[in-house]
Parts: structure tokens; C-alpha cells; sequence
């Protein structure tokens, strides 16, 4: 049946002035309810009535007071902003959780395919002047000549180590009347490589068999103290910054670990290094090592040689580290260590590991010096977070996809 213009208008008025009040139903108040409700009664009377005069003044009247009924809200500018940067946190939360995850690499294990954090003592003061300093800072190098400018005894806890945004880790030596110190330095290169104690404790000549590191455990131990004087050097030496990595949390959800790349796994479950055995002094919740092993392996290690099921391993990554021996290395690499040190000081041959189901087995490329699975044992599956995929800092040859 043909419908006049002005009727098909109204019913299509009514049904978003239903839809609107099936959506803010809980938001309006009772009052601008009722309202609504009663000019959409008469609306409904008038297209019955076919009056379109009625119809058009309540068509005005419906429209008006929809759009005032709910309580004003203009985003202002800073509002907006506001919430595109919360929006920007929830997505880089959301890739860092589930995608990629920034990962700095603590430990000289993987070296010299991946650098750690390493420090070296200088007996002069290193500072290469503003140019040196600001190319320093584009290949992660820190110069440090450190001197007090307090005076005073060190707190209990002299030593907590921070981080600035996910560049760079320092120290903070504390007094025991509050006052800080801030170190460009991790507190482990502080004390074993930069010799920290060694300079705090002025007053008594380390022993020709003691190191820093452990006169820092003995401090620790003892709660002796050390009294700091102003103008007293603390630290001085070239840190250079550890590799920053992007490790890809994606792929091992659409594939298995791949024997020969470089992963990235956490060291929850893996009881000989929770229970403080071996790493606890890094601090990390997460390793990255070469994947020498997938489940159901038999791994072994021969005259510095990977052998995998009997045969030698041919993946890119394990090659290259068999290049070199330990006494003719070459690139750096050294091959495999072919024995290890058990808990009662023996060397034990790496020989016939064999991985069950859903283990995988860890090895450093600095095979000689590396705490990997040889000493810890397997990496579970539900560990396993993903291969790293990039090498985004520092600006070195290191930069670029990880092989």
C-alpha cells in the first residue's frame, strides 16, 4: 500500500527513538524516561491519525530531547590526548605480552655472537671528552671516573641496582646518613670488574688471594662496614653496555623450536638454578642461550665438536662456534667444552645427554664459560618464550637479525 513520505519518516523516527532507549536505558534518568515515552505514545497516535502537522512537531520535539538527555561530554583537547597515550600503552602491553618483548642481554654466555654486560678497570681517568662521550653513548659505552662527594660511613645495604628505561642499569651507593652515590654500572661489573670494594676499603690491603667480588660477599656476610672519604675514587673504567634484543613471542605458537637458533626461556622450574646453585648472583628471570637440543635428543661433545643423534652437528650457529679451539680460537668462538665441573670439583665429559619429551637443552656460544644446560640441566617446554629476533642496540656490528 502506498505510504506518504511523511509517514515512512516518522516510523523510521520511532524505531531509533526504541533503539536509543533500548541502549541508554541505564543512563537516563527516570524523569527524561517518562518523557521520551510520552512523545513517542503521541507519535505513535499521530501516525495513526495521519497528521502531519502533529507528526512534524513531534518528530522536532523527539530529536531535541534525545539529544539533551543524557549529561553533556565535549573531549577536550588534553582529554583526547589522554586517551590516545593510555591507548598506546594498552597496545604496547599488548605486543610486548603476546608479540615481542625488549630483552637485555646480562651475561658474556652468548659472546661473541651476542655481548653481556662487560666492564674493565683503567688505572687512568678514561673520559674521551663531549665527542668521545656522545659516540659512547650510540655503541653503549660508558666512561667512568667516580669519586665521592660525600663523607661518611655506607648503610648496611650499600649497594641496590636500578635501571634507567631499559637502557641503562646503575648503582646507587647509599650512606648510612642517607646520602647516594650514582654509579653508571651494574652492581656485579661494579664490584668484580671495577673494583668498588677494592677502592671503599682504603683502610685494609686486599690479600694477594682475595678479589673484589668476594671481599664485597665478605662484607655482606660480616654487615662490616666500609667508612667512604670525600675525593675517595670509587670506580673508574670503560662499561660497555650489554646487546638489547626484540625477542619474538609469536612464533612458537604457529612452530616447534627450531634445533641451532638463538631463544630466549625463563628459569622458572629449573630447581638447580631457583635454589641459588648456579646464576642467582645475575638476578634474571630470563636466559637467552643457542638451542643445542630439542626433545628426545642425544646430545654429546667430543674434542670441542656438537655431536646431535650420533652425528655432527651441521646448523650454521653450531659451526661457527666450532671453528676455534680453546687454545686457537677463532673469531672469538672456541668450539664446546667437552667437560664440566660437578658440584664435588670432577670433571664430567659431556657425553650421551639424552632429552625426554618437552626438554630442551641450553648452550652458551662462549661454550668455556657459559652456565648452560651442562650444569643446570634441561629447559622445559612451558619455559620456552620464544627466538631472538633482532638486535636493536647498541649500534654495533651486532646490530641487525640475530643468527
Amino acid at each position: 500500500m502506498f505510504q506518504p513520505r511523511f509517514i515512512k519518516h516518522a516510523k523510521l523516527l520511532r524505531k531509533g527513538v526504541t533503539r536509543f532507549l533500548h541502549y541508554k536505558r541505564d543512563l537516563l534518568p527516570a524523569a527524561k524516561l517518562d518523557e521520551i515515552n510520552g512523545l513517542r505514545a503521541e507519535l505513535d497516535s499521530a501516525i495513526s491519525q495521519r497528521n502531519s502537522t502533529r507528526i512534524d512537531e513531534l518528530s522536532k520535539q523527539l530529536n531535541q530531547v534525545c539529544e539533551r538527555a543524557l549529561p553533556e561530554a565535549r573531549t577536550t583537547e588534553w582529554a583526547e590526548n589522554i586517551e590516545v597515550f593510555f591507548v598506546s600503552i594498552v597496545i604496547a602491553l599488548g605486543i610486548r605480552s603476546y608479540i615481542a618483548q625488549p630483552f637485555q642481554i646480562p651475561t658474556g654466555s652468548m659472546q661473541p655472537t651476542l655481548n653481556g654486560i662487560r666492564a674493565e678497570a683503567t688505572e687512568k681517568d678514561p673520559n674521551p671528552g663531549l665527542l668521545g662521550k656522545l659516540g659512547g653513548f650510540f655503541t653503549g659505552t660508558t666512561y667512568l671516573n667516580v669519586v665521592s662527594d660525600h663523607e661518611g660511613e655506607l648503610a648496611p645495604t650499600a649497594l641496590t641496582e636500578h635501571k634507567f628505561l631499559i637502557f641503562r642499569p646503575y648503582t646507587k651507593v647509599h650512606f648510612a646518613d642517607g646520602h647516594t652515590i650514582k654509579i653508571s654500572a651494574p652492581i656485579r661489573q661494579l664490584t668484580d670488574d671495577l673494583q668498588f670494594w677494592a677502592h671503599a676499603n682504603t683502610d685494609t690491603e686486599l690479600g694477594s688471594n682475595d678479589t673484589p667480588d668476594m671481599r664485597a660477599a665478605v662484607n655482606r656476610r660480616t654487615g662490616s662496614r666500609s667508612y667512604i672519604r670525600k675525593g675517595q675514587l670509587l670506580a673508574r673504567g670503560i662499561v660497555q653496555n650489554g646487546d638489547h634484543v626484540i625477542v619474538n613471542k609469536f612464533a612458537y605458537h604457529f612452530r616447534r623450536p627450531t634445533r641451532g637458533e638463538v631463544f630466549v626461556f625463563t628459569t622458572k622450574n629449573i630447581s638447580r638454578i631457583e635454589s641459588g646453585n648456579f646464576d642467582a648472583r645475575w638476578g634474571s628471570q630470563h636466559y637467552i642461550k643457542r638451542l643445542g637440543g630439542v626433545p628426545e635428543d642425544t646430545v654429546a661433545i667430543k674434542d670441542s665438536q656438537l655431536f646431535i643423534n650420533g652425528q655432527l652437528a651441521t646448523e650454521p650457529g653450531f659451526q661457527r662456534v666450532m671453528t676455534g679451539t680453546y687454545l686457537e680460537p677463532k673469531d672469538g668462538y672456541r668450539g664446546y667444552q667437552d667437560a664440566i665441573q660437578d658440584a664435588t670439583g670432577r670433571r664430567v665429559p659431556v657425553r650421551g645427554v639424552q632429552l625426554e619429551k618437552k626438554q630442551y637443552m641450553a648452550l652458551g656460544d662462549n661454550s668455556y664459560f657459559s652456565s648452560d644446560s651442562r650444569y643446570w640441566g634441561p629447559v622445559p617446554e612451558q619455559n620456552v618464550v620464544g627466538p631472538g629476533w633482532f638486535c636493536y642496540w647498541p649500534l654495533t656490528s651486532h646490530w641487525g637479525v640475530i643468527r
